[in-house]
């Protein structure tokens, strides 16, 4: 039993290792877009909104700007607000309000929906704003084959605060693995910030679910069992303000962490499509590395301290802010990889594919960087100099919501800026 547990790690390591390959794999397959077959006249954008006082100005400004040849419906959903979110959306003209009792985001879409006009419906959540061309450039690519759902580039608009600069770096990289995953038919995320479908295509599954957390990855799983395409648009994007409080921060990452169990719980199934052969088994993976791997390596951080420091009565030196620093920067990585290189640490197997996957995993973000941003500044190096402090809190935090695999019924509604 040791040894399998002591094996664990080299594991998965190795199959992060062979999943990275796969990357590369997609992101220099070309293929080619179906011609544009439609063109669409109508679109209704729907902002759900709860508790946005702080954004929804901005958001709706940023949608009523975009541009869209034909008719635009703007509904935005006020989710039973606490705040002056009504007040403010109620201001502005060229929209529709519906206000709700707080019955949450999908339910909220669905009302929507009911009272849309247009053959295209877009959402755009009430903290992001949309770039002006990002509406016209996805309606084209819905107008190609049997595409039914079309995702953006998404970045974090205040990427200046802490938080923010490690959850933008993460935003490029989703952005990317979207990207890639859409050319073959294996990207089943269609973010809040702003994503977009036919109507028809909506109306035929049913809507969006009410359960579960995670309504984006749900509605993609449903479009391609239903026989559609969910794309990835490279010319749209959408900026979003992430939480950068303590409790906002890890409130909404418990979100995603249960959210995405509930998700493995409903949709995980043997099956011949490539989302059940290759999206969901890298999401179960993901899920389980985090646990894994976050678990070992914070008892190798806990026990390295006890037994370096602690056990000689030193709790804190300039040999400990050393110790943490290697540990929690690139730095560490490098001294690692140099001490193998000279021969000073064993090259085993271990070692040698831990280094590998590391070594390929940060030129995706350089790419997704330039992809995405086409500039790198000090806002981006900060954060890819310490990744693994925010690869650990994210760990951490789904270690802590690993007993949400087992809950029954999850609600699609939450707390928010509250």
């Amino acid at each position: 039993m040791l040894n399998i547990l002591e094996s664990l790690p080299a594991a998965i390591t190795a199959i992060f290792t062979i999943l990275i390959v796969s990357y590369y794999a997609l992101f220099f397959l070309k293929i080619k877009k179906p011609p544009v077959k439609k063109i669409f006249r109508s679109i209704t954008v729907i902002i759900p909104a709860h508790n946005e006082a702080e954004c929804i100005e901005g958001c709706i400004r940023s949608v009523l700007a975009a541009s869209f040849e034909g008719k635009k419906q703007v509904i935005v959903v006020d989710d039973g607000s606490k705040d002056d979110t009504y007040k403010i959306a109620s201001k502005l003209k060229g929209v529709e309000i519906i206000r709700t009792s707080h019955s949450g985001k999908s339910a909220s879409l669905n009302a929507a929906i009911k009272k849309a006009k247009g053959e295209l419906i877009a959402v755009v959540d009430a903290d992001s704003t949309i770039h002006k061309d990002s509406l016209a450039e996805m309606a084209k690519d819905l107008g190609r084959g049997n595409t039914a759902a079309a995702c953006c580039a998404v970045k974090v608009k205040n990427r200046d605060k802490l938080a923010g600069m490690w959850s933008h770096i993460e935003q490029l990289y989703n952005s990317l693995m979207r990207s890639i995953f859409s050319k073959i038919g294996a990207n089943i995320t269609t973010p809040g910030p702003l994503s977009m479908y036919r109507k028809t295509a909506l109306i035929e599954i049913g809507g969006f679910s009410t359960e579960g957390l995670s309504e984006d990855i749900d509605i993609g799983i449903r479009m391609i069992r239903a026989g559609h395409k969910v794309t990835f648009t490279e010319k749209a994007v959408a900026e979003t303000n992430i939480p950068y409080d303590a409790k906002g921060f890890f409130r909404q990452r418990a979100r995603f962490a249960r959210g995405m169990l509930n998700i493995l719980r409903r949709h995980m199934r043997l099956n011949r499509t490539m989302i059940d052969l290759y999206t969901l088994p890298i999401f179960l993976f993901s899920y389980i590395q985090a646990v894994i791997m976050g678990s070992f390596t914070l008892y190798q951080i806990a026990s390295g301290y006890l037994t370096y420091f602690v056990s000689k009565g030193v709790f804190f030196s300039p040999a400990v802010l050393k110790f943490f620093f290697e540990w929690l920067s690139i730095v560490g990585f490098a001294k690692w990889s140099y001490s193998v290189l000279i021969g000073a640490t064993t090259l085993d197997f271990i070692t040698a594919v831990g280094i590998v996957s590391t070594l390929l995993s940060y030129p995706l973000f350089f790419i997704a960087i330039i992809k995405f941003d086409r500039k790198f500044d000090l806002l981006h190096l900060i954060p890819l100099a310490f990744m693994f402090p925010f690869w650990l809190m994210i760990m951490a935090v789904y270690i802590i919501c690993l007993p949400g695999y087992f809950e029954r019924k999850q609600r699609n509604i939450w707390k928010k800026n509250e």
